[in-house]
C-alpha cells in the first residue's frame, strides 16, 4: 500500500501555479468547445468571461486555473465507469493552443439539482458513500500530495490569505499526513460545496481538486468542515462512509486542520455565520490553532 511522504512543507521545493488561465484564452478554448459536436447548443445568454456554458442537456466547461489538468477529467470519467461515481459523463473534451500553452475543454453532460444548504442526514449519508467509492477506485494515477508544490495547491487561498503562518500550517499537515495509506481523492467536496442534489437524492459530485491521490482522511475532514457550520453532524457522513472503514485516529488529527483551512477562506469571503462557528470550534477543540487563522 502506497504511504504518505515527505509533504512540500511551505513550498520550498516547488511552486505550481494556481492563478486564473487569461481571460482571451478563457474565451479562445469555449469557442472551440461550443462549437462541438457533443454540444447540444447554448440555453441562454451568458456572461462573456464564463468558464461553463450551460446547453439543454449538456454543459461546456474550461479551464479556468493554471494548475487544472485535463488529465483529472478524463481519470474522473474512468472511474466513473469503473466504479459506478456519480458524475456527470464526459461526452467529448480537446485543447487549444494559446501563447502560454495549451488550454482544455470539456463537453459534460448537464445535471441538475442543487447544492445542499442546509445539510440533511440522508444528503451526508449520500456524500459518504461517494467518497467511499472514490476511495476504493482503482489506481487512476494523479498528482500526489506528497509532489513538489502539491500541498500547496490542496490548502489553497491558505497559502496567500495567511502567508505569514503558512510555513506554520503546512509543517502540522506534513505531520497529520505522515505514513498515512494513499487513496484516489476528490479533494474539494462538501455537501454544499461541488454535489448536486434533488432534495434528499445526491444526483452529481463535481469538479475533483487537482491533488488527485491522498490520504482519504483528508475527504472527510474538509467535507466536514465546509458542512458543521451548516447544521451538518460527523455521525451522518461516517455512516454514508461505512464506519469500518473510517481511520478516526487520522480524521481526529486531520478536522482541526482542516478548520482552519476553511476559517481562513470564510473570513477572506465574508462568509461571517460560517466563520464565527468555526472560530468558536476551534477555541474549544484547538486553541492553539486559532491564532495560525488570523490576517498577516
Amino acid at each position: 500500500m502506497r504511504v504518505c511522504g515527505p509533504l512540500d512543507v511551505g513550498d520550498k521545493r516547488g511552486l505550481i501555479p494556481t492563478g486564473r488561465v487569461p481571460a482571451a484564452e478563457i474565451a479562445k478554448a469555449r469557442d472551440v468547445a461550443l462549437k462541438s459536436a457533443a454540444f447540444d447548443g447554448v440555453a441562454g445568454p451568458y456572461d462573456p468571461g464564463a468558464t461553463v456554458v450551460y446547453g439543454r442537456r449538456t454543459a461546456v466547461k474550461v479551464q479556468h486555473r493554471l494548475h487544472e489538468r485535463l488529465g483529472t477529467a478524463l481519470r474522473m470519467e474512468s472511474m466513473r465507469k469503473a466504479a459506478g461515481l456519480r458524475v456527470p459523463a464526459l461526452l467529448d473534451a480537446g485543447t487549444v493552443r494559446t501563447a502560454s500553452g495549451p488550454r482544455w475543454w470539456l463537453v459534460l453532460e448537464r445535471i441538475g439539482g442543487s447544492p445542499g444548504e442546509r445539510p440533511t442526514p440522508a444528503q451526508q449519508r449520500g456524500l459518504g458513500e461517494q467518497l467511499r467509492r472514490w476511495h476504493g477506485a482503482t489506481d487512476q494515477g494523479g498528482l500526489r500530495l506528497d509532489e513538489p508544490g502539491a500541498l500547496g495547491v490542496l490548502l489553497g487561498s491558505a497559502r496567500n490569505l495567511a502567508a505569514r503562518d503558512y510555513p506554520a500550517i503546512s509543517h502540522l499537515f506534513d505531520q497529520a499526513c505522515a505514513g498515512q495509506p494513499m487513496t484516489a481523492i476528490h479533494g474539494d467536496a462538501a455537501v454544499g460545496h461541488n454535489v448536486l442534489f434533488e432534495g434528499d437524492d445526491l444526483l452529481a459530485v463535481l469538479d475533483p481538486g487537482a491533488v488527485e491521490v491522498g490520504p482519504p482522511m483528508l475527504d472527510l475532514a474538509w467535507c466536514l468542515a465546509v458542512d458543521l457550520p451548516r447544521g451538518a453532524h460527523p455521525r451522518w457522513l461516517l455512516e454514508g462512509y461505512g464506519t469500518d472503514a473510517v481511520d478516526q485516529e487520522a480524521l481526529d488529527a486531520l478536522l482541526p486542520l482542516m478548520i482552519l483551512r476553511r476559517l481562513i477562506d470564510t473570513r477572506f469571503e465574508g462568509s461571517a455565520e460560517d466563520s464565527r462557528w468555526l472560530a468558536t470550534w476551534l477555541s474549544a477543540n484547538a486553541p492553539g490553532l486559532l491564532p495560525l487563522a488570523s490576517a498577516p
